[in-house]
């Protein structure tokens, strides 16, 4: 997982798709810590295995 790239982009909304998922998880990218992530939903907070991840979509990029 390119942790320095994906660091650029916290506080970005985003979507992550997952292998084993058809949607993706959308939200705000808030930390990003060795080979785990985590997300910010509308009702919740999702720490997700790097691993996991087919790949992260940035809505808004500053």
């Amino acid at each position: 997982m390119p942790v320095e790239m994906i660091k650029k982009m916290i506080g970005s909304e985003c979507t992550v798709t997952l292998f084993n998922e058809i949607c993706g998880i959308s939200g705000i990218l808030l930390e990003v810590e060795e080979n785990w992530i985590k997300i910010e939903e509308k009702k919740r907070i999702r720490i997700i295995n790097g691993e996991m991840i087919r790949d992260i979509s940035v809505e808004k990029y500053r």
